[in-house]
C-alpha cells in the first residue's frame, strides 16, 4: 500500500514512539492544568495527588474521573457567577485569549463551551481533525456541501473551518435554510462531497426526488462524511444511502473537541481510526460505565471512553467521562492504515441504555436489528418509553415504519421475524407497532430513537 497520510511525521510513528511523546505531553498538560486552573487544582487536592506523581501510564490510569458533563456545566455556571465568563473554572488561560467560542449542541442539557479555542488550540484542532478527514477520503480540490445546523454558537459551524485549512471548498448551508434553497445552491456549486448527519442525508434523498422529480445521484456526490448519530455501522442503512447517492460513506468524530478520528473506506465498517495519539487520549483509557473502575484496553474491550487533552492551552479536558460506550480494536485494520492508534466503534450512550429484566441493551443495537430488514422496513423507528429509563417493564415497545409495497397481511410475519431476531441476539422480549411510511416524520438534524410518552 502506498503511504498517503495528512501528517506522515506523526502518523507513521511506532506505537512505542507515539507513547513516549504522549507521556511527555501528558506530564506537561497536567502541570499546566494544576498551575492555572482552580477547578483542576481543587480536584487534584481532593484526591491527594500532584501532577508530578504521574510518571507512568499505570499512574495515569489509576487516576479517578476528574470531570463529567454535569461537572463541566457546573464549572461554567460557577465561572459565570464568580468571574463573568462562561468558559468554566477549568479555563487555564485569561478569557481574552479565547478567540473561538463554540458550544456543544445541548441535546442532553445546557450547551457547554468545549469547542472554544485559543489561537494555538485552533491550530491543534485543525491539525487533528484534518487527519481524520484525510483517512475518511477528503482531499484538496474537493467541493463540500456542508449541511449541519449553523445557528448560534454550535460547533457545527466550526467543523468546516478545517476544510479551508486543508485547501477544500466548503458550501456552508445550515439545514434551517430549507431544502429548496439548499438544492438551488447545490446545483450551482456541484459539490462532490456531502458532510451532514445521516438523518439529513436520508431526508435529502426523498426531498430531492419530491422537488425536482430526479434521482439525487445526478448531483455527482461521490463522498459522504456523515456523523453525529448512528448509521455507518448499520449495513442496511449504509447500503441504502450509498446506493442512492452512488458514493461511499465514511464517519469521523472529535468528541468534545478531542478524540480526533475518521473511518476508512473499507467495504465493511471497521470503526474509527484514532489518528492523533499526540493530541489526545481516548481509546486507550476505558472505565466501567457503572463503577468508573479502570478496564484493560485490549482487542474487543468494551467500556466508557475517557478523554484527556494533550498540548491544549485554554480548556483542556482531563479524565473526562462523557458517557459514550465504545468498543476497542487493537489489531491492524484491513485498510492498511499504518498509524499507531487503536480503532473504536461507538456502541451507544450510557444514559440511553435500557434495562429489561436485568438485561442491558442500547437503542442503537435495536435499530441495527430493525434496519437489517430493509426494504421491508423504511429504517425509521422509535422505542416507546412509558416510564423514565433505564429500567423498563417488558415487553419493549417499538414503533416501526414498514416499507413501500408491504401489505397488511405480511406484517404479522415481519413482526415475528424482528421479534425473534431481537430476542435471539439480546434476550429481550418486544412488541412492534407498524406505521405507514413517513409517519414518524423526517429529521434534518439528529433523529431521536426514543418516544417518551411519560413526558406527554
Amino acid at each position: 500500500m502506498k503511504t498517503e497520510l495528512w501528517n506522515e511525521g506523526m502518523e507513521l510513528l511506532s506505537h512505542t514512539a507515539a507513547e513516549e511523546i504522549r507521556i511527555e505531553r501528558l506530564k506537561k498538560q497536567l502541570r499546566h492544568c494544576y498551575e492555572n486552573s482552580d477547578y483542576y487544582r481543587r480536584k487534584f487536592d481532593e484526591i491527594g495527588a500532584r501532577p508530578q506523581d504521574i510518571k507512568t501510564w499505570e499512574d495515569f490510569h489509576r487516576l479517578p474521573i476528574l470531570m463529567t458533563k454535569e461537572e463541566e456545566r457546573a464549572s461554567q455556571q460557577e465561572s459565570l457567577e464568580r468571574l463573568g465568563h462562561p468558559f468554566g473554572m477549568h479555563l487555564c488561560v485569561p478569557p481574552e485569549k479565547i478567540i473561538v467560542a463554540k458550544t456543544t449542541g445541548g441535546t442532553t442539557g445546557a450547551p457547554t463551551f468545549s469547542y472554544s479555542f485559543t489561537q494555538h488550540d485552533l491550530q491543534r484542532w485543525n491539525e487533528g481533525l484534518a487527519r481524520g478527514y484525510w483517512v475518511a477520503g477528503l482531499r484538496p480540490g474537493d467541493r463540500v456541501l456542508f449541511c449541519f445546523p449553523l445557528c448560534g454558537g454550535w460547533v457545527g459551524s466550526q467543523l468546516n473551518t478545517v476544510l479551508s485549512y486543508m485547501g477544500i471548498l466548503s458550501l456552508d448551508m445550515g439545514v434551517e435554510l430549507g431544502m429548496e434553497r439548499i438544492i438551488e445552491f447545490t446545483k450551482w456549486i456541484r459539490p462532490n462531497v456531502l458532510m451532514a448527519t445521516p438523518s439529513f442525508a436520508e431526508a435529502f434523498i426523498e426531498k430531492y426526488q419530491e422537488l425536482t422529480g430526479k434521482d439525487i445521484r445526478e448531483l455527482g456526490i461521490e463522498k459522504l462524511l456523515l456523523t453525529g448519530e448512528a448509521g455507518v455501522g448499520i449495513p442496511s442503512i449504509r447500503e441504502k444511502i450509498e446506493r442512492a447517492y452512488g458514493g461511499r460513506w465514511a464517519d469521523y468524530m472529535a468528541v468534545c473537541s478531542e478524540a480526533f478520528s475518521g473511518s476508512c473506506l473499507t467495504e465493511e465498517y471497521q470503526g474509527l481510526h484514532d489518528v492523533a495519539m499526540d493530541l489526545s487520549i481516548y481509546s486507550d483509557d476505558l472505565v466501567d460505565p457503572e463503577t468508573k473502575a479502570p478496564l484493560e484496553v485490549k482487542d474487543g474491550a468494551i467500556g466508557e471512553g475517557v478523554i484527556t487533552s494533550l498540548d491544549r492551552e485554554g480548556l483542556p479536558l482531563i479524565k473526562y467521562a462523557l458517557g459514550d460506550i465504545i468498543q476497542i480494536f487493537t489489531r491492524r485494520c484491513p485498510c492498511g492504515y499504518p498509524g499507531p492508534g487503536n480503532r473504536f466503534k461507538v456502541i451507544g450512550r450510557f444514559e440511553d441504555r435500557v434495562i429489561i429484566d436485568r438485561v442491558t441493551v442500547y437503542p442503537m443495537a435495536i435499530r441495527d436489528v430493525v434496519t437489517s430488514f430493509y426494504p421491508r422496513v423504511k429504517g425509521a423507528m422509535r422505542i416507546v418509553l412509558a416510564e423514565p429509563p433505564p429500567h423498563v417493564k417488558p415487553p419493549l415497545r417499538i414503533r416501526v415504519e414498514y416499507g413501500p409495497g408491504v401489505q397488511g397481511h405480511q406484517l404479522d410475519e415481519l413482526e415475528r421475524a424482528i421479534r425473534e431476531k431481537i430476542f435471539g441476539m439480546y434476550r429481550v422480549q418486544c412488541v412492534l407497532e407498524f406505521l405507514s411510511p413517513e409517519s414518524l416524520g423526517r429529521m434534518t438534524k439528529k433523529t431521536p430513537l426514543f418516544e417518551r410518552i411519560y413526558e406527554k
